[in-house]
Order: structure tokens, then sequence, then C-alpha cells
């Protein structure tokens, strides 16, 4: 009897240890077929991801600490659902550990930039397929030199905190050694309430960019975003710069876009602009429009189709050149 009820007690123990730590598998496949007309040279046609969302497998976690405190932790890494990934596994989208209480979040680890947070918060494409705004915002020529840590960054020592309406985030990524080329700190401010949406952000990288002879990138990025039910339109504005022996580059991008609900799914339009101010030989700009829908065939899967035209004089993406082309996109995607 007495063995039985110290079991028991086991048994209990272990079920409120449990109960207080929890960890889930969440993933996310989106891939479809895209085809790319340029002006010049031959149309391309792709087993292509991401059209909607990013292709991508994790794990995450809490455990409750007592006190009205936590640690949680988030391990996610980026699929190729075409060919399985055959490089292996790496958790390069996101690899942290957090403490978590009154005062908010201490996040170690690589995690998203404070600025990209607000780029991708007011993309309809969220910076994913076709649409994404990343074509012309993260080109191939000086904007994509702005900054090294444009979308995430190693290293990182993050705080979160909330404030009612309000949030605010900081994100220091120390050098570590002589041979890496810069210290990034970045910070964000955000204010949601209903359907008012503002967010604010800016980095700077002390230290070389990418791109030999260019120093001190850095870049400003505003967000704003109204959701009227029948639609939600939303406006972003980013600013770069780099230094250099002969002055600065600057760089300003515009994106004007709209969510709204068509029917069962969800239609995404954006309209996006690149300048690169008075920089001679880097006279780069370009111009993008895209047009998307996203039909649900349950909660977990969708069918997506994106068009996009893109008018530049520079390489702004990696699979078609300089000038005008046009691209479509259709695909599933199913979350788990």
């Amino acid at each position: 009897m007495k063995k039985t009820l110290i079991a028991l007690a086991a048994v209990a123990a272990s079920g409120a240890a449990m109960a207080q730590s929890s960890v889930t598998l969440f993933g996310n496949i989106d891939m479809g077929i895209r085809h790319v007309n340029p002006e010049t040279g031959p149309s391309i046609t792709s087993m292509s991801k991401n059209l909607i969302s990013s292709s991508a497998i994790g794990f995450r976690g809490v455990e409750d600490l007592g006190g009205g405190m936590s640690a949680a932790f988030h391990l996610e890494g980026d699929l190729d659902p075409d060919t399985g990934t055959p490089g292996g596994l790496q958790f390069r989208r996101r690899s942290t550990v957090s403490l978590i209480g009154g005062f908010g979040e201490l996040r170690l680890g690589r995690d998203y930039t404070p600025t990209f947070t607000v780029h991708t918060k007011y993309d309809p494409f969220g910076t994913n397929g076709l649409g994404s705004s990343i074509n012309m915002f993260n080109s191939a020529g000086v904007f994509g030199a702005v900054s090294t840590s444009g979308v995430r960054s190693d290293n990182g020592i993050g705080y979160l905190a909330k404030f009612g309406s309000f949030d605010v985030a900081y994100m220091y990524a120390p050098r570590e050694s002589a041979t890496n080329n810069n210290d990034y700190h970045g910070i964000r401010a955000g204010y949601n309430a209903g359907p008012l949406s503002v967010d604010v952000a800016a980095a700077q990288e002390v230290g070389s960019a990418a791109t030999v002879g260019l120093h001190n990138p850095s870049r400003v990025n505003f967000g704003v975003a109204y959701d009227f039910g029948f639609i939600k339109p939303m406006f972003q504005y980013t600013t770069a710069k780099l230094e250099f022996a002969g002055g600065e580059i600057k760089a300003n991008n515009v994106l004007v876009g709209l969510t709204a609900p068509v029917g069962p799914g969800l239609l995404r339009f954006s309209y996006v602009r690149t300048n690169v101010e008075d920089v001679g030989f880097f006279d780069e700009s370009g111009k993008q429009i895209a047009l998307g829908y996203t039909y649900p065939l349950s909660k977990r899967t969708s069918f997506n189709a994106n068009i996009a035209r893109i008018s530049t004089n520079a390489a702004f993406t990696a699979e078609t050149g300089i000038g005008e082309q046009t691209g479509y996109e259709i695909g599933i995607r199913h979350t788990f």
C-alpha cells in the first residue's frame, strides 16, 4: 500500500512538472511553380518555395520558473521542399533562448533585426514570393550592402517589452573578433491599438559593409497600417546610407500596399519604388508592382497565386537582370 502511494505521488509530481513546461514542433511548407519572363534573355521556369510564407521547421518551448518568470527557447530552420534540403538542417532562421518576466524579455542568439520586423510587417506579401518588397529593398547593388544584418543578426543580445498598446525592442550584436566587420545596434518602437498599427525602427553598424570601401551602414524605416475591415491599406518608407571616401551613398524605398478579403480568400497588392541618390556609378532605381491571392482550402492549407512586374536599371533580383521582367507563380502552402 505504501509503495502504491509513493508511486502515485511520484507520478503526480512528474505530471505537475510536465504541466509547467511545453515543447512544440511546428513548421510550414510553401512551394509552387514560378515562371519569369525577362525583357532580355530566356524565360525561366522553376519549382519555387515561399510564395506567401517561409518554408521552415522548428521547435519552441517554455518553462514556468515560478514567481511570474519563465524561460523559453526557439529553434527554426529553413526548408527547401523541392529538394529536401540536401545540405542538412541548420537553425539559421532563429536560434534563441529567453528569460521572460514582468520586466519584459531578455533574448539571446540569432534573431530578426528590429528594422526587418518593421519591413516584413508592412509588406502585404510578408517579404515572400514574387511580390516581396525584398526584390527592391535588398538589391544586388548598393541597397543590399547598406546593412550586412538586414534580415537577421548573429550573436544578438535583445530586449523586448510591452507597455499597454506600445511595445519596444532593442538588439545589440558585438563583433566578437578582430576579423568581424562590425558591431550592430538596432531599436524599434511600435503602437498597436484596434485597427491602427504604427512602427518605426533604426539600425547602425559600426564598421565596414559587405562591399569593400563602404563603411558604417545604417537604415531607418517607418510603417503604418489601418484595418477598415473590408480593406487594410499599408505604407512603409525606408532610408539607408553608407559612408565611403568621397562622401555618402543614400537609398530610399517606398511601399504602398493593401490586403482585402475577397470571397473566401485574401487579395494582396503592393507598389514598391527604390531610388539611390547622387551616387554616380551606383546609379540604381527600380519599381515593382505585384498582385496576389490566397484561397483557403482549410485552416492550415491554402492555394496561392502571385504575379509581379519589375522595371529597373539594376540587377535587383538574382534570377533576372536589368530591364523589364514579368513573373507569375502558383502553389500550395500547408502549416503544421
